[in-house]
């Protein structure tokens, strides 16, 4: 069985981060070894693949680090923890390669090298593992990290041979007091050192024990967070349900108020008149009756009729909104034409790229809208609205406006503003 080999541990947050895996990988120092390089990749991407990486999302940091290179492909430390990235993937193979390439072309710096032989020792290639080893502590002879694991792996190799000997000739017993010696090292055996290997193994499962306990605390953090906002935004919608409900009753009233007005006056009986009596006019209190029920029906009835067109914008942008608090990246872009320019100027794939990485992955998302307002004008429409935005401790209210267009028969965004 293989020692696991020692690695660097990993700080908290450093304006030089060193990226240490819980696997028998080594990581490089990201700043102080590559300081003389002029490959340097942007700090903010190298955070966010570590981030992803950290929090087991593997898949999604290769494919940010793979995207990334295509742009610098000469960027050394994306590179390596691109291997790291594939050591974590169980694709050694991979990793190799990476590592292999990046020991040619920057031979000065020793922590390829020693991931290098971290993944030879795990296919049991003791004795490569064991070259590369060497090579990175003459690469930087203090080097500590390359110093330990290459004398694990040589009492892992000693314990082995010595095993072997004595599996092939039982009788040799003068090798008997060397393996107890090498094995002393290894946790399971008694002595000193293994009552050193299991105390400091106790404070070491103390320590992953305090972090998991901070990592769920954070995690339950978030979550009253993620609940607050969701507790908000329902508390948000049913003041606009109650708001349209109230003003949906006031209207109905009002063309009840109306109707009834109306039949009554309609229903009013004339008075009869004697034989002899000369005609009069029409007693005007009557028409004065009339006259309002009537005004009120023909307000009712000229109100005007909202079109299909309006109707089809608002269930357009109802869907947009949908699609993001519901982190459905795909039909969230389908909402915006390729003809949408970004407020900030950028390209409109490098845009998406930004939207993908702020929506998805988050631990919830609530969109509300309030005041929606539309006009259309053939095939072009404009949408205004107040929005309602929560996620974790952010929590906005603003004004949007959207202009859309008619594009084989959906309306798409083509322009997106803030403010009044």
């Amino acid at each position: 069985m293989l020692i696991p080999f020692k690695v660097p541990q990993h700080p908290a947050r450093h304006a030089c981060s060193r990226l240490a895996r819980p696997v028998a990988v080594a990581a490089i120092s990201l700043c102080a070894m590559l300081g003389g390089l002029t490959a340097h990749a942007a700090q903010e991407h190298v955070d966010e693949v570590s981030k992803l990486l950290e929090q087991g999302k593997a898949a999604q940091a290769a494919k940010q680090a793979e995207t990334y290179l295509k742009q610098n492909p000469a960027d050394v430390q994306m590179r390596f923890l691109q291997g790291v990235i594939a050591a974590e993937q169980k694709q050694n193979a991979q990793a190799i390669k990476i590592f292999t390439a990046l020991t040619r072309e920057y031979p000065n710096l020793p922590e390829p090298y020693n991931n290098l032989a971290v993944l030879y020792a795990a296919e049991g290639q003791e004795r490569k593992a064991s070259e590369v080893l060497e090579q990175a502590i003459r690469t930087n002879p203090s080097y500590a990290t390359a110093h330990e694991n290459l004398g694990d792996l040589y009492a892992r190799m000693a314990s082995e041979a010595y095993a072997k000997a004595l599996q092939l000739d039982g009788s040799r017993q003068a090798i008997q007091p060397k393996l107890a010696l090498i094995t002393q090292i290894f946790p399971k055996q008694g002595g000193a050192q293994a009552k050193v290997a299991v105390a400091q193994n106790a404070r070491d499962d103390r320590a992953a024990a305090a972090a998991k306990a901070d990592q769920t605390k954070a995690a339950e953090a978030r979550a009253a967070e993620a609940k607050a906002a969701e507790a908000k935004a329902a508390e948000f919608k049913a003041a606009e349900v109650k708001a349209a409900d109230a003003k949906a009753a006031e209207a109905k009233a009002a063309q009840a108020k109306a109707a009834e007005a109306a039949k009554v006056a309609q229903a009013k009986p004339v008075d009869a008149k004697p034989a002899d009596a000369k005609p009069t006019a029409p007693a005007p209190a009557v028409v004065a009756q009339a006259a309002p029920p009537a005004a009120e029906e023909k307000k009712v009835a000229d109100k005007p009729a909202k079109s299909p067109a309006i109707d089809e914008v608002e269930s357009a942008v109802k869907a947009w909104a949908s699609a993001w608090a519901g982190q459905d990246i795909n039909r969230y872009l389908d909402s915006y034409s390729e003809h949408f320019s970004p407020a900030d100027g950028s390209s409109i794939a490098k845009w998406k790229e930004q939207r993908h990485q702020r929506i998805v992955g988050r631990a919830s998302i609530v969109v509300s809208l309030r005041d929606l307002k539309v006009s259309v004008d053939g095939d072009k429409a404009t949408a205004q609205f107040r929005q309602y935005y929560a996620s974790g401790a952010l929590k906005t209210t603003t004004r949007k406006t959207l202009r859309l267009q008619r594009e084989k028969g959906q309306w798409r965004i083509t322009h997106e503003g803030t403010g009044a």
